[in-house]
């Protein structure tokens, strides 16, 4: 499974599947539709924040809009390159943007192209819009990039010798953290530039999670859930909580939208979560069917979604 989310009103669930196929679920697991997304696989998929329609990239090089209501393709656009590696709606939902090969392109909710930046330094490996605004931030070997939709040119490049993974912005949007293919992490602070890299863990990191006050970042990278707090001056310096409670590597890791709240899922199929603020840190686990490769919080916190490599779905209840 590639991609699993929450509907915006906590109704549905919407799985991207590896062969292309996407797949909405009821609340209750029951399918009510099923569509051949993409030729040659999905990608990447995001739900729309506030209304029934979701968008999709795909392997063909095709970014399309779905009305979640009937399964119906309501917009098809070309992302410029082969290979879409992620999809985005900004905070709003009014844009959209969608990352392939070297370029971005952004388009208004209706269709139409808002602006392109074709020549990234290279292959553009994730995409994300900063929280409350229209400014998006693109990572791909050599640094990160700022985009603003008003601007034609990269409105600030952060630049290093390395290859950025994944992104996400802190709540705040004090500071972007990435996982790094040289198994790194590195948070950038937004307004001065200045960076930090955490080192020592033993694979790549492609599993990164906030929590709802930008203190705590969680990220994956090994048999441990690692959370750095990044309160006051940052976490430079400070000793990482270190959460083991799994066999084989972790996979996902997931903060709730507003509680303290860590899920964590890994190769061995479990699912653990955590409340790395409080004494006690285990909350429950559960072990699932295969590997997990998605975790995702209900609107609400109540219920956590978890999508496995064989294409189960399970539905946690918080306790």
């Amino acid at each position: 499974m590639i991609a699993l989310r929450w509907t915006h009103d906590g109704r549905s669930a919407l799985a991207g599947l590896v062969g292309g196929g996407l797949v909405m679920l009821s609340r209750d697991g029951d399918e009510r539709w099923r569509r051949d997304g993409h030729g040659f696989g999905l990608s990447s998929l995001a739900c729309h924040p506030s209304s029934t329609q979701a968008v999709t990239g795909g392997q063909d090089g095709r970014v399309r809009v779905w009305n979640l209501e009937d399964g119906a393709v309501v917009a098809d656009l070309d992302a410029g390159a082969p290979w879409v590696e992620a999809v985005r709606w900004n905070t709003a939902g009014t844009m959209l943007a969608a990352a392939a090969g070297r370029g971005v392109r952004v388009w208004s909710r209706d269709g139409v192209l808002v602006r392109e930046w074709p020549k990234h330094r290279a292959t553009v490996s994730d995409l994300q819009w900063q929280p409350g605004r229209d400014l998006l931030c693109s990572t791909s070997y050599g640094g990160v990039t700022l985009l603003d939709p008003a601007r034609d040119e990269p409105l600030r490049q952060f630049s290093w010798q390395g290859s950025s993974l994944v992104a996400q912005w802190s709540p705040s949007g004090k500071y972007i953290a990435t996982g790094e293919q040289d198994s790194s992490v590195h948070f950038w602070i937004v307004d001065t530039g200045k960076d930090l890299q955490m080192t020592g863990y033993p694979v790549k990191i492609r599993e990164l999670s906030w929590d709802h006050t930008s203190r705590y970042l969680a990220t994956g990278g090994g048999n441990e859930a690692v959370v750095w707090d990044c309160g006051g001056k940052g976490p430079s310096g400070r000793t990482p909580i270190l959460l083991p409670g799994h066999e084989q590597r972790v996979t996902a890791v997931a903060y709730q939208h507003g509680g303290s709240l860590l899920a964590s899922g890994g190769a061995d199929g479990r699912v653990v979560l955590w409340q790395p603020s409080a004494k006690k840190v285990l909350v429950g686990a559960t072990q699932l069917s295969q590997a997990v490769s998605q975790l995702s919080w209900s609107p609400d916190d109540r219920e956590l979604l978890a999508g496995c490599a064989n294409g189960d779905v399970a539905v946690i209840s918080r306790p």
